[in-house]
Parts: C-alpha cells; structure tokens; sequence
C-alpha cells in the first residue's frame, strides 16, 4: 500500500496533465532569473535597442559589398517603418558608408574657390567676419583629400564597438546583420526580404527553439538506449527474475513519482531535467541492487538500510543546495535530484529489498 499509493498518484497528476509537459522555449531556459531578464527587456525597450529575435542578413563578397547593399536597402526599410510593421532598424551602413558613397560624398564637396565664394556670398550683409570660418574652409579642403575610412581603421573604440558585432566572416563570404527596432509584423518583414535577392529573413527564436527540440530528442533516445543497457546489465549481474522485477519497479516507481511531483509544481521539463532523471535513474540502480542482495536477516537488512541512508543524506545535502539556488538552471537539477534521490531510497527498500527467509519462518 505505501508503494502503490503514490505512484498510483503520481500517474493520475500525469494523466491529468497530459504528459510531462517540455520546455522548447530556450529563454525560459536562461540562467539568468526570470525577473533580471524582464528588467533587461524593460531597459532595452526604453532605450529602443534592437530586438535579436528576428534578423536580417547581407550577404556579399567583402565588406564593402554588404555595406552597398545595406545602403540600397534604406529605401525598403523606410517604406517597412512607414507601413508601421517596424519601428527602426540598427545596421552597420548607419554608422560606416562604404566606400563608394564616402567618395561620391567627397566629390560633392566644392573645391576650395568656390566654397570661398559661396561663403562670401553668404556672408555678405551679416556682422560675422569672412576670417571666422577660415579653419571650416580648411577642413573642407582637408575632407576632399582623407582616404576614405574602412572598419578596421575606424578612430573610436565606441564606434567600432557599434560596427563589429553588424559585420561578420563565415564559410568564405560577408554577412551583414541587420537588427529590427520595435517589430511588430515579423512575417510581413519577412515577405518584404523574400524577393531580395543575397537578403536573408532569420528567425532566431524559432531556429534556436528547433535546436533545443532536436537536443531534447537526443536526450530522450540516449535515456531510452541507457535504460535498456542498464535491463541488459541487471539481467546479466543478478539472472534472478524476482530481483530484477524488484530492482525494475523500484527505479520506475522513483522515476514517475518524481516526474508526478514536478508536474505537480508546474515544472515544465527541458533537457537538463531529463539528464538529472538519468542521475536518478542511476542512484536508484545502485540503491536498488544492494538492497537486492541475498541478506541472511532482519539486522543485515537494516544495516543496509543505514548505509544506503547515509549515502542518500550525502545526495540530498549536495543537490539540496542547487535547489535553493537562484539561477533556474541548478534549481531544477537540484529539486530534480533531490525528490528522485528520495523516492529511489524508499521505492528500492519497499520493492527490492527481500524479507530475509529466516525471518518469515520464524513468523
């Protein structure tokens, strides 16, 4: 009765449930507490700092490249921002032209004599005298002549600072990133890059929660594969069909009331809840298969118990520290293990440790 009442519970949370509820979405599984992360997109909204979950890609030959082409696309994302689907965009045109339009920019500079004359012209009929503006003509004529400036020359660590993490080198070819500010359309952002050509729609937030769907699935065939190596192991070590059964029921029985409890929580499962479960799997195969063994009385059983307690208060105490721990990551492992470690030791004395025969004659 002590062993079929919770885990006859824990299946009926589960069934009510529906399953072990997964968690695909990679934010929810950040180290950083939930309400740091809330404050850091409170500040980033205040401040209009681009959104990385959808992004824009450049592809081109060389940087510059990628930067004529983010120059012709102004166009397109100022007709995006008109029809209201985003509010900006943070790309590295913005700050660094490319070479052609730092020319062309130059060659519409006057030349010395007829900016002079322009001045002049400008001047005339104002208290401000022609000699105050001597250093702008200079600079003028000075800007006519600069080489024109290229990422790795540029003179402000802030600015390159801007610039680097918008430009990037991968398989042979140039990507320039270009960040959303206040999207609120991405699929129509989308549509618009379609029929761009070299223009990349990414959607981040969906790639990289495809990417932590595909390491749950691994994760759930490796814990399938060691489950059935660790029924290969039992059979081999123990050739006993009691003392498997035994040993088998008390690791299920650890391994679903676990799961019913942090359902019970609201705990949705990801991935490291699922490498904690091998861990527990684990614990409970070494608490069960000694509690397995031949014992020739009562007091060995119980000797047994002791030991085994005493090695599963080391377990608590150890992950019991994660559980209190305020990144959510090391929590989930800890309370994980922690209730896993708990049921193993109770499942594997109820289910797989024998009443030894002596004792039950003497009964």
């Amino acid at each position: 009765l002590w062993a079929v009442l919770p885990v006859g519970a824990a299946i009926a949370v589960l069934a009510v449930a529906g399953g072990v509820p997964l968690e695909t979405d990679l934010a929810h599984l950040s180290p950083v507490p939930l309400a740091d992360q809330k404050l850091d997109e409170a500040l980033r909204a205040e401040v209009g700092a681009p959104e990385v979950g959808q992004l824009v890609l450049v592809e081109g030959d060389s940087i510059e490249a990628v930067l004529e082409k983010e120059e012709s696309l102004m166009p397109l994302f100022r007709e995006l921002q008109a029809r209201g689907i985003l509010g900006g965009r943070e790309m590295a045109a913005d700050y660094l032209p490319s070479v052609a339009l730092q020319q062309a920019r130059q060659k519409a500079l006057p030349d010395p004599k007829t900016l002079a004359a322009r001045l002049d012209e400008a001047l005339a009929g104002t208290p401000f005298r022609s000699e105050a503006f001597q250093p702008f003509l200079a600079d003028v004529a000075a800007s006519r002549e600069l080489a024109p400036l290229r990422p790795p020359e540029l003179p402000s660590p802030l600015l390159a600072a801007r610039v680097e993490p918008l430009l990037l080198q991968a398989a042979g070819s140039w990507f320039g990133i270009i960040a959303p500010i206040g999207l609120s359309k991405p699929q129509a952002l989308a549509e618009a890059t379609k029929a761009v050509p070299g223009l990349r729609f990414l959607d981040v937030k969906k790639t990289t929660d495809g990417l932590v769907q595909a390491y749950t699935r691994q994760a759930e065939r490796w814990l399938l594969f060691g489950g059935f190596a660790a029924l290969a192991a039992l059979v081999a070590g123990l050739w006993d069909a009691r003392r498997i059964a035994g040993v088998l029921a008390a690791v299920g029985a650890a391994i679903v009331v676990t799961l019913g409890l942090l359902t019970l929580f609201g705990t949705q499962f990801s991935v490291f809840h699922l490498v904690a479960l091998q861990l527990v799997a684990g614990v409970g195969l070494d608490y069960a298969i000694f509690f397995a063994r031949r014992q020739l009385d009562v007091e060995e059983r119980l000797r047994t118990l002791r030991a085994l307690g005493l090695c599963n208060a080391m377990t608590l105490a150890t992950f019991g520290l994660l559980a209190f721990s305020r990144v959510p990551l090391l929590r989930g492992i800890g309370v994980t293990v922690g209730i896993g470690a708990l049921s193993a030791i109770f499942f594997g004395f109820l289910f797989a440790a024998p009443i030894p025969e002596g004792s039950r004659r003497s009964r």
